[in-house]
């Protein structure tokens, strides 16, 4: 008996040591202790180096690698970094993966760091934020044969060091991780910005009757070494309030695979604003039957952005704050003159209708208790019409981009607080930083994504994802000024944002949503015709269909509006 359970022992240590003998070569992370500094920049002489060090995605941080600093140095300042990660390789069968990695506390104290482990998709597989200590470890357990293995960081608070980075793999301690699901339809929603004609009230006393946003696309030029500006629109600087114009946007995109267009509507105390390409253009058109429609109330301040001179007083022409009796005017105005449209686009039966500002919302009530209040009453006005209830949604932001904007305090604490049922994000530089004037698409993708797994956490509601198709707001800026990082519309940009590459986010997100059993199947994109920020599916000059074809390649042919 006893040379049995030996012979057992000594057969099972082969096994363990065959199998983590394989794992190395198979997951392995590339300058881990931070030691090769080529490539890199040294930054005056006191040790820091800048730039990204070598093997390493993310920002390119002024003050990098310090090579003297932490008990092993050189040491790694992920805080400066950004979405700092490493693909470190393929599993060839099911394990469990553990990432282990050293934290310091070099440059200021009382720090955290997030570290994650990642599929190719960015999911997160496990992870968790870690305060100072060697040998820190997180353990990914049961990962699926085949899996792409990211590692990432980030600084959670202050500044934490980071060095010695290493994972192994060894056979899975538990069943094996039921297989993504590959099947379920996919609503694919466009946001759409309506400045693209003539004839707006409030445009016509303030710029002439035959203003549009157009002609701040034909005044852009380039700014910048490699800038591509302007662009063209491949059909035209088209009237949008014109039907057959609009039958033309809602053919090309039931066509390539969008569903629905979700319209910024404003509203303020004194009236509508841009609401001619839905009530003349979409709802004449003869065939709003193929699309759905649903608004985001746009309830921003309306600012002088068109163009804006850099240094002018940030002047306010149409504050986002209404009193709660004209909110009560403007919930039954949706409920009768949109909301019982055939195309009015409902989830789970209920109309779609999202908020974009928060902090506004709350200022037109006063308080928390308020607000919900007046949201109640406005399910109530929504089923009283007849239908099963109101699909309310909120975009939250983590970044402010425009002026006047405010982040809440507590974001999922407030959506929580007023019921609403589902939480989505407007473009992806809400929650990504943009470091450089031309910042790498795939960059600020995968800070969005980044994003994404937090949101999931952090919201006690369905999150509906965003793939953004670009950034560039230059054409608002006055064109005359120098360009650069000084605040919105001088901004950086987005670049690399090819037809390829927005394929590759939109397939990400779609297999990401799809992995999710009983997860929503709603994502949208950013934006149908935003061209003074960089953010279009329609066509232009340079790449004609080929955005629209992205979509039509990773999700089909949208389904008609029934």
């Amino acid at each position: 008996m006893k040379l049995h359970l030996i012979l057992i022992a000594v057969f099972s240590y082969i096994i363990s040591f065959a199998y983590a003998s394989d794992g190395p070569d198979k997951l392995r992370v590339v300058n881990g202790d931070f030691s090769d500094l080529s490539g890199m920049t040294a930054n005056g002489s006191d040790g820091w180096y800048a730039g990204l060090p070598k093997g390493w995605l993310g920002s390119s941080g002024t003050y990098a690698v310090h090579a003297k600093r932490s008990a092993t140095p050189p040491s790694c300042n992920p805080s400066n970094l950004g979405f700092f990660r490493q693909n470190v390789g393929v599993l060839d069968k099911a394990s469990d993966v553990t990432l282990t990695f050293d934290i310091s506390e070099p440059w200021k104290p009382d720090v955290l760091l997030n570290a994650s482990i990642l599929d190719a998709n960015l999911t997160e597989l496990a992870a968790g934020d870690f305060k100072v200590g060697a040998k820190q470890t997180l353990v990914a357990r049961n990962v699926p044969a085949g899996t792409t293995i990211i590692v990432a960081f980030q600084a959670a608070k202050s500044t934490p060091g980071i060095d010695n980075v290493s994972v192994a793999v060894a056979a899975s301690t538990g069943p094996a991780a039921p297989t993504a699901k590959t099947e379920g339809k996919i609503t694919v929603a466009s946001y759409y910005f309506g400045n693209y004609h003539p004839g707006d009230p409030r445009n016509v006393k303030s710029k002439g009757k035959d203003w549009s946003e157009w002609e701040l696309v034909k005044a852009a030029r380039p700014r910048f070494p490699g800038h591509h500006q302007p662009n063209v629109p491949l059909w035209g600087y088209t009237d949008e309030s014109d039907p057959k114009a609009m039958e033309q946007k809602i053919a090309a995109a039931a066509d390539h695979g969008v569903d629905a267009f979700i319209f910024d509507w404003y509203y303020y105390n004194d009236g509508p604003f841009l609401d001619r390409p839905i009530d003349i253009g979409f709802l004449k058109a003869k065939n709003n039957n193929r699309i759905k429609f649903a608004f985001m109330w746009a309830n921003h301040d309306w600012l002088e952005l068109h163009p804006y001179k850099k240094g002018a007083p940030r002047t306010v022409l149409y504050p986002g704050k209404v009193t709660p009796a004209n909110f009560e005017k403007i919930c039954d105005h949706v409920i009768h003159d949109y909301f019982k449209h055939p195309s009015y686009w409902k989830v789970d039966g209920k109309p779609y209708f999202s908020f974009y500002d928060l902090t506004r919302l709350l200022e037109n009530f006063g308080s928390v208790e308020a607000t919900r209040a007046g949201l109640d009453k406005f399910r109530a006005k929504v089923k009283a019409a007849g239908f099963s209830g109101l699909h309310l949604n909120a975009v939250a932001w983590g970044r402010p981009i425009l002026p006047n904007e405010k982040v809440p305090v507590d974001s999922a604490k407030l959506v929580r607080d007023l019921g609403f049922d589902s939480v989505t994000s407007y473009v992806w530089i809400h929650h990504a930083q943009m470091p450089q004037q031309a910042t790498d698409y795939n960059v600020v993708r995968d800070a969005y994504f980044a994003y994404w797994n937090r949101a999931l956490k952090m919201f006690d509601v369905p999150y509906y994802p965003n793939v953004t198709m670009g950034w560039d707001s230059s054409p608002r800026a006055h064109q005359d000024d120098e360009f650069g990082n000084f605040g919105y519309p001088f901004t950086n940009t987005i670049a690399g944002n090819t037809p390829e590459r927005f394929k590759e986010a939109l397939a990400m997100t779609k297999r990401r949503l799809l992995s999710k059993p009983g997860g929503p199947r709603i994502l949208n994109i950013n934006c149908w015709n935003e061209w003074t920020e960089g953010s279009y599916l329609e066509p232009d000059q340079r790449n004609g269909m080929k955005y629209l074809e992205a979509i039509r390649e990773v999700f089909g042919t949208a389904t008609a509006a029934k």
